[in-house]
């Protein structure tokens, strides 16, 4: 696992509690990882599809995504 995607698990972690303060320094691929990952795509990027995000993400980190974050809800608000 890479560095760079726990930084990002670790800011979507705190977007998934409605902390979006370290969003905006990400590049647009990290950002679609932390708002996919998060379940705050409507937040964070709100002209994207979800299609588009997987498509952008990429396969490596999505499997990455789906082994840290599949057990966890969607955000209630």
């Amino acid at each position: 696992m890479s560095n760079e995607l726990l930084r990002l698990d670790e800011i979507a972690r705190e977007a998934w509690d409605g902390n979006y303060e370290r969003v905006g320094v990400l590049s647009t691929g990290e950002r679609l990882y932390v708002a996919l990952a998060s379940g705050r795509m409507r937040e964070l990027c709100p002209g994207d599809s979800i299609v588009y995000a997987v498509g952008r993400v990429g396969p490596e980190w999505m499997e990455h995504m789906k082994a840290v974050w599949s057990n966890t809800r969607q955000p209630e608000n």
